[in-house]
């Protein structure tokens, strides 16, 4: 049997159908996963504000604790992809989906998402704190080759970033299908599945760009639009690397 996979217009095409007359619980989940970590950030913003006078902190220290608290942020957001994935999981596969799969990862297996979300804003932490202190000091020196570390260390910071979330992107789906494996196994598992689907899912997150151009367009309106159709087509993504379409061989006739 030939395995055939799902090319990105015809992964995009089955979202559209799966979102026909559900883009409204769909769009709410997603506004309110972003609105939450959004409060969260103006807060630490204003605590960090508040204070940054009183502790006369240098350049370099600014800039890695602004960095830690965007780490904090990226650990709170990450939680939700689990509660994303089973809201999207549901709404492919026809069963009931509700705003309160949001909340799965803080009420079922929340060490375990605690500890897949802690991966992600460590490894965030670790890929930008080059590219932090290089900057930091390029403000506190005014020179420029610092400032040419900095641009460099942010472009690698940019590329790993990819490769690692190209990587363990499916991590929170297969969670759900496999409820018993730790986070350890669930972050090879993806990398598993991932060998091979690399290159077609960076390509599927590239066909997006023109969408969210014209979203930007939108003053960001249309990403109430294109958030949940980013999600749903990634979702189909999943659902047919795990379940691709089987086809028969064609065998030559003898005669």
């Amino acid at each position: 049997m030939n395995v055939q996979y799902m090319t990105s217009s015809e992964l995009k095409s089955r979202a559209k159908d799966l979102l026909d007359g559900r883009f409204g619980s769909a769009m709410l989940i997603l506004f309110l996963g972003n609105l939450l970590p959004r409060a969260l950030t103006v807060m630490l913003n204003g605590f960090f504000s508040s204070f940054r006078g009183l502790l006369a902190l240098s350049p370099i220290a600014l800039m890695v604790l602004s960095l830690f608290l965007n780490a904090i942020v990226a650990l709170f957001t990450k939680m939700f992809s689990a509660g994303y994935a089973l809201f999207f999981l549901n709404m492919a596969c026809r069963r009931t989906c509700e705003v309160g799969n949001l909340f799965y990862g803080f009420k079922w297996q929340f060490k375990k998402c605690l500890t897949l979300s802690g991966f992600f804003a460590a490894a965030l932490f670790i890929l930008q704190l080059p590219y932090s202190v290089c900057f930091g000091i390029s403000q506190q020196t005014r020179n420029i080759n610092w400032l040419m570390g900095a641009l460099l260390t942010a472009s690698a910071a940019l590329i790993l970033d990819i490769l690692l979330l190209l990587v363990f992107s499916q991590c929170f789906y297969l969670m759900l299908d496999f409820p018993d494996y730790s986070a350890k196994q669930l972050l090879r598992g993806s990398a598993q599945v991932m060998k091979g689907h690399m290159g077609r899912l960076f390509y599927l997150w590239m066909s997006f760009i023109p969408l969210l151009l014209l979203a930007v367009l939108t003053c960001g309106i249309g990403m109430l639009w294109l958030n949940p159709y980013i999600q749903m087509t990634c979702t189909c993504f999943f659902l047919d690397l795990m379940n691709p379409r089987k086809e028969p061989v064609e065998t030559g006739t003898f005669v």
